[in-house]
């Protein structure tokens, strides 16, 4: 009993200081580190604590705060996904002019296409790697109803029939469509008929504008969220968790660096060597790194196209636009991805080739639009997730660490995108 009596305490003790720490640590990635720590060490002190009645209570306590977490995370997908990809498709392109059409379908394109093979490599990574082997799902993780069924039934389940129920029923993939659809259908109407359009185009700004702000909010509850899973996941796992994320932070940098050997091999097909490449690149990649912000390295990102590339002022502008909001590699290509063969992993299940193809389709087509949104990984992630109708609550084993992962996914992003624009200005080095 008095163990039990400690190990509220020290609970209670762990929430205080998270929430103490929160205006003068303003960085939520050293919050997240600090409830990952926190998490680790209160779940080894539960090991110790006797099984009764006490211990039941506050491991009940434990997953009303990490699953509310998980399920608030899940409240956003759906609004996330209609607002930003209209809104996206909307703001595509906008200028009349021809240079602008083409460079943004071109940029569209490219970015789409490499999202698809990022995830290719993320899957073969993944399974080399043998992601997830020795773990398990959190106890009380939401479970699919049921199996993946084939290429076929996957497909015809895409297709929005219904898409209220589509929405009722959490099928994102279907959500993402009927939004790509109505998006093109809102564009077309707009360039016909756009003072019909003026109100739709202020609701859909507005409401991604909120939406965004409410992902805020969500997100700001992430360090108490991530303590609760980490602490219930350790108690039940012990230190073989850490071995486990120890692995999947390796094969995510392995995964990342291939994929930026995949950029190199395009840029050096433009004439750019690698050598020159990374010698002009090198500042926003850095930038990137460190800041973990896409949208914060885009004046870097910028003035690097147009100054040490010397590029079109046009593709130099216009293509990290773009590419901070459509189809990132890394966040909507190879961590999506690598969280599949994860899942299949500790469910025991098999990547099949379908699944493969599945996964980077999804991948491609969930990347519209999401990008700039708070926690883009997760949301990309929860869609291929349930998409393939795969416990979305696996992102609890590896949120803990995503400031790790995140410096090299934003990196291997922004590279991306520097590579869209030498390809799309087609300018020799």
């Amino acid at each position: 009993m008095i163990i039990s009596a400690f190990d509220i305490i020290i609970f209670i003790l762990s929430m205080s200081l998270l929430h103490g720490v929160r205006h003068k640590i303003q960085q939520l990635s050293f919050r997240v580190f600090l409830g990952l720590g926190l998490g680790i060490a209160y779940g080894l002190i539960l090991k110790f604590a006797p099984a009764n009645w006490l211990l039941e209570n506050i491991k009940s306590v434990l997953s009303i705060i990490g699953n509310g977490y998980l399920s608030m995370l899940r409240m956003l997908v759906i609004p996330l996904i209609l607002t930003s990809i209209i809104n996206a498709i909307l703001n595509l392109g906008t200028d009349s002019g021809h240079i602008i059409k083409t460079i943004s379908y071109k940029t569209c394109g490219l970015l789409l296409g490499m999202t698809a093979l990022s995830s290719l490599i993320g899957l073969l990574v993944g399974e080399w790697f043998v992601v997830g082997q020795g773990l398990s799902l959190p106890q009380t993780a939401i479970l699919p109803k049921h199996e993946y069924t084939g290429f076929a039934d996957t497909i015809l389940g895409m297709l929005p029939a219904n898409p209220i129920a589509a929405m009722a029923q959490e099928n994102t993939i279907s959500v993402v469509l009927f939004a790509v659809i109505l998006g093109i259908a809102a564009r077309m109407t707009n360039a016909t008929h756009p003072e019909q359009m003026t109100v739709f185009r202020q609701f859909v700004a507005a409401s991604f504008t909120m939406v965004k702000k409410m992902a805020s909010l969500v997100l700001a509850f992430t360090p108490y969220g991530i303590l609760a899973l980490i602490a219930l996941l350790v108690l039940d796992q012990g230190m073989l968790l850490m071995t486990g994320m120890m692995n999947f932070i390796a094969a995510m940098y392995v995964a990342m660096l291939i994929v930026l050997l995949m950029h190199s091999l395009i840029a050096f097909m433009y004439g750019h060597s690698p050598w020159s490449y990374y010698k002009k690149a090198y500042t926003p990649l850095l930038v990137a790194f460190t800041t973990r912000s896409s949208f914060g390295t885009l004046p870097v990102t910028e003035e690097t196209l147009k100054n040490r590339f010397n590029i079109s002022q046009t593709a130099a502008t216009f293509v990290p636009g773009i590419g901070a909001t459509i189809g990132m590699n890394a966040c909507a290509g190879v961590f999506p991805a690598m969280l599949v063969v994860m899942t299949l992993t500790i469910l025991h299940q098999p990547l099949t080739l379908q699944m493969i193809v599945m996964v980077m389709f999804i991948n491609a087509i969930a990347s519209l639009g999401i990008s700039g949104i708070p926690g883009t990984a997760y949301i990309a992630a929860t869609i291929t997730l349930t998409s393939l109708n795969l416990p979305y609550a696996i992102v609890a084993l590896v949120q803990g660490i995503d400031p790790i992962i995140d410096m090299g996914r934003t990196a291997t992003n922004v590279n991306g995108v520097i590579t869209t624009a030498l390809v799309v200005d087609g300018k020799k080095s």
